[in-house]
């Protein structure tokens, strides 16, 4: 009896053992488990940052960049193609004459740049978009053609038609600015007609309008195809006569995204040098400019070459831009307020 009581004890202590034993086991196995739960979540909070960091970066490598094929985007191209900041961004450079669409993808920051003229964009940011004018570069692009005679002055075009591309844009306000200088009134001493371009440039050249403004290189391109045509005046010379014998006229700019350029100061500050330098390659290698712009503008070489002959493609300083620039919106306000959006814009409007 004695013996079997022991066996029993012996053996549900064997059992108690085995099971306190298990139990430690499996609080063990939680406790690790736990563990190695709590390190993977401790990982993820140091490796969520630093995915969205390299996420970020990735896409500061890369510059997007909107601009119509005109001259002004020259300096663009030639920074992609010699690969000027490769090894600090790539340029994604969009070739579209739509400046409209331009706006919109700069405020929503699904581009960071965009050329446009320069009331263009003083009139955006007026209106509360994301940009701001980071610089100006193109001073002398506008000239007077007329078909079959020479306009020694404005009151030649007394009586005539004159085709401008936009009512209430730049063109629109220099013409209706120089009729008044010349004391015509520009709704009954001149029969102004507005069509977009190209098309009012191939209106011109059927003979169907007397006189048309145009910027480079349409001009160039309307003076080779039209016989008829005659270079009347020289905008720029024309705007001198009542602007202290300045012939600069602010007409486009380059504008950058407020957060882009926030987010990205060295970036902007280094594509934006290189833009100037651009400027001055295509002032000194007319030839290789002309190359490179007929290989995206499709238009011939030496029209463009030609073209540059009168056309001021340059950048002056900070200072200088603004006063030149302010004293412009200053008269388009006089005329045409709301090509500015009303007002002049404050400080924060050049970069």
């Amino acid at each position: 009896m004695v013996d079997r009581f022991e066996n029993n004890k012996k053996q549900e202590y064997n059992e108690n053992s085995n099971n306190i034993l298990k139990r430690v086991m499996i609080m063990q196995i939680k406790n690790e488990n736990q563990f190695l739960i709590i390190g993977f979540l401790v990982l993820a909070l140091f490796m969520v940052p630093m995915i969205a960091n390299n996420n970020v970066q990735a896409e500061a490598t890369k510059i997007k960049i909107q601009t119509p094929p005109i001259p002004a985007a020259l300096p663009l191209l030639w920074i992609e193609e010699t690969g000027q900041m490769e090894d600090l961004v790539d340029l994604d450079i969009n070739l579209s004459p739509d400046h409209q669409r331009a706006l919109t993808l700069i405020n929503k920051n699904q581009i960071d740049m965009m050329m446009t003229g320069v009331n263009v964009g003083a009139k955006a940011y007026n209106k509360g978009m994301n940009l701001e004018m980071l610089n100006v570069n193109t001073w002398a692009i506008d000239y007077l053609l007329t078909n079959n005679f020479k306009a020694e002055n404005w009151n030649d075009l007394k009586g005539k038609t004159l085709s401008l591309p936009l009512k209430g844009g730049p063109l629109d306000f220099l013409a209706r600015y120089f009729l008044n200088k010349n004391g015509l009134d520009p709704e009954k001493d001149v029969n102004i007609v507005y069509r977009p371009l190209p098309n009012g440039a191939r209106y011109f050249m059927t003979g169907k309008v007397d006189s048309i403004l145009l910027p480079e290189p349409l001009v160039t391109v309307n003076l080779l195809k039209n016989e008829n045509a005659v270079l009347s005046m020289d905008i720029q010379k024309e705007w001198a006569k009542y602007n202290d014998g300045d012939q600069r006229i602010p007409f486009v700019g380059l504008f950058v995204s407020k957060e882009f350029a926030q987010n990205n100061p060295q970036k902007t500050r280094v594509l934006n040098g290189l833009y100037i330098k651009g400027l001055e390659w295509v002032n000194s290698n007319p030839e290789k400019a002309a190359e490179l712009g007929a290989k995206n503008f499709n238009l011939p070489k030496p029209v463009l070459q030609k073209s540059f002959t009168r056309i001021n493609l340059n950048y002056y300083s900070d200072r200088e831009t603004k006063k030149l620039t302010e004293n412009y919106f200053s008269q388009i306000l006089e005329m045409y307020p709301e090509l500015l959006g009303g007002k002049m814009p404050d400080e924060n409007f050049y970069n």
